[in-house]
């Protein structure tokens, strides 16, 4: 019964060990798409000379 025992603990750990790192990996994805979503509304926004040719 031990055994089970020493065997569940390891096998949480290990569970715990790859959750950790997908909820980091997660957070990094999560800031990337931030990062280019922010750069695509950059490039999709009118630009200035843009706006002024368009009320001509």
């Amino acid at each position: 019964m031990e055994k089970l025992q020493v065997e569940a603990n390891d096998v949480i750990a290990e569970y715990r060990v790859k959750n950790s790192q997908l909820e980091f990996d997660n957070t990094v994805l999560r800031l990337q798409v931030k990062k280019l979503q922010s750069k695509i509304d950059e490039l999709t926004a009118p630009k200035k000379n843009d706006v002024k040719k368009a009320n001509k």
